[in-house]
């Protein structure tokens, strides 16, 4: 076979074992550059994937194994919510809560000289918080009771702030001026009892 000027039978058997050799050596860097290095590294990527499927699966088979346990208190908390919320008064009990605010003022003997609804910030699902403010007049014994009627209704109210002021304080039991900032927090939903 010839090429031009050059002819395969003129090669001398050293010829061709370089040929060969450098052939092997161009054979060989592209399989290892095209071939075994691409499957080196898919292989460490598998590897990697490997292990990392293995963490999962096992935070799999624990949570598969703690499924009960959190469906009972998941349970445990809905039952919790559903009966915090059924204690909640409605949106239409505010016209009880002032009543029995008054009924409160006039057992512990204060006098409430402004009622006043204010705006309330939080965000909660089915609950409306309505702001009030309530100035008082009263003795120091009286002004402390009817603070303890007012923190009675923690379940549902969250007293935000008291300011109290005396008139004067020559008596050993003085007229204290007071003034409550308080939260109410009503129900606005669905009837509680009918909750999932």
């Amino acid at each position: 076979m010839r090429l031009g000027n050059f002819s395969f039978s003129k090669l001398r058997q050293r010829d061709i074992a370089i040929i060969a050799i450098v052939l092997s050596l161009v054979a060989g860097a592209i399989w290892y550059f095209y071939v075994y290095r691409p499957t080196q590294d898919r292989i460490t990527q598998l590897e990697s994937d490997i292990a990392r499927l293995d963490v999962e699966i096992r935070r799999g088979e624990d949570a598969r194994r703690n499924l009960p346990d959190l469906r009972l208190a998941v349970a445990q908390l809905e039952e919790d919510r559903r009966v915090f919320l059924s204690e909640l008064p409605r949106e239409s009990d505010i016209s009880g809560l002032i009543d029995q605010l008054r009924t409160s003022a006039e057992d512990a003997d204060v006098l409430v000289q402004r009622l006043s609804q204010g705006a309330a910030s939080e965000q909660i699902q089915d609950v409306r918080p309505i702001g009030f403010s309530v100035q008082t007049q009263g003795t120091y014994t009286d002004t402390m009771s009817f603070l303890g009627s007012l923190e009675g209704l923690q379940r549902f109210t969250k007293i935000g702030n008291v300011s109290l002021s005396l008139d004067s304080d020559e008596s050993a039991d003085p007229t204290l001026n007071a003034s409550y900032d308080f939260t109410v927090y009503v129900y606005t939903g669905d009837d509680p009892g009918e909750l999932d």
